[in-house]
């Protein structure tokens, strides 16, 4: 079927009817919208959304290391801004996320090269020795998104075409593959007792369970975001103190990094 792009949806009573650009047609008894942020099939469901802007713009870029980033994903926290580094393939490339004021990630963008490289380096404290850009700078707004329904009439919602997150942490990834599994073990269960998969009213089960985890993920992102955000004294001695209790109580790094990895919410199928 790749590449495929779908032209219109029906959503029939016992099935689903796909047109795709090519005039073929498919049916299914259930559609998986995973069609991102901006997601086609959640428009064509009318399901409506809640936005909020993150006053904040990502920039983001290839980068290559002097020093091998080893496969681990890195972030750090500076004044206004949040610098994460995640691994590529090539152990001396890794895509950048820097979150930024619109206006400072309107200057970086346009910034020379070395001046950007500076910047990059400074910010990232030579973590990885010298760093620099390797690619066109990219950017866009960071907007929160919370589909109001994450399933509708033979319609299920996942990963971004039912929310998206500030890219604070990776979260928004971990968010999307439990979607995924949770939603492979909701119609396993569903076929195993000869249910319609498509219908809202056995979808709903997943919806709920999904609207809460996405719900509690967004809030604490928010807190977790505002927390580490700006310059203010107060803040940093709460985050110092908080940190350096995180690495030294028994049990908590663990746990956190359970939670972060996703690993504390498997449905018994992964487990």
């Amino acid at each position: 079927m790749a590449p495929a792009e779908l032209q219109q949806v029906a959503w029939g009573e016992n099935e689903t009817f796909l047109t795709l650009k090519d005039g073929s047609m498919l049916t299914a008894r259930l559609v998986i919208g995973a069609d991102g942020a901006n997601s086609w099939l959640r428009n064509k469901a009318d399901i409506p959304l809640t936005f909020w802007d993150y006053q904040h713009h990502a920039l983001v870029a290839t980068i290559r290391t002097e020093e091998p980033h080893d496969a681990v994903a890195r972030q750090v926290f500076h004044g206004e801004g949040i610098l994460a580094f995640l691994p590529l393939s090539d152990p001396h490339l890794c895509s950048i996320v820097w979150s930024l004021s619109p206006e400072e990630a309107q200057r970086m963008q346009q910034a020379s090269e070395d001046e950007f490289n500076r910047a990059l380096n400074i910010a990232f404290d030579n973590r990885l020795g010298l760093c620099k850009v390797e690619s066109a700078r990219q950017v866009f707004p960071l907007t929160g998104r919370y589909a109001r329904q994450f399933a509708a009439h033979r319609l299920v919602l996942v990963g971004d075409a039912a929310h998206t997150i500030h890219p604070l942490a990776g979260q928004g990834v971990n968010l999307g593959f439990m979607d995924a599994a949770e939603l492979i073990a909701e119609l396993k269960r569903l076929h195993r007792q000869g249910k319609d998969i498509g219908q809202y009213i056995y979808l709903r089960r997943y919806e709920r369970s999904r609207k809460h985890s996405a719900a509690l993920m967004l809030a604490g992102m928010q807190g977790f975001r505002d927390l580490f955000s700006g310059t203010n004294p107060a803040k940093k001695l709460l985050r110092d103190i908080g940190l350096k209790l995180a690495d030294t109580l028994p049990g908590v790094k663990p746990q956190l990094i359970r939670q972060a990895m996703g690993l504390n919410d498997l449905p018994e199928w992964l487990r």
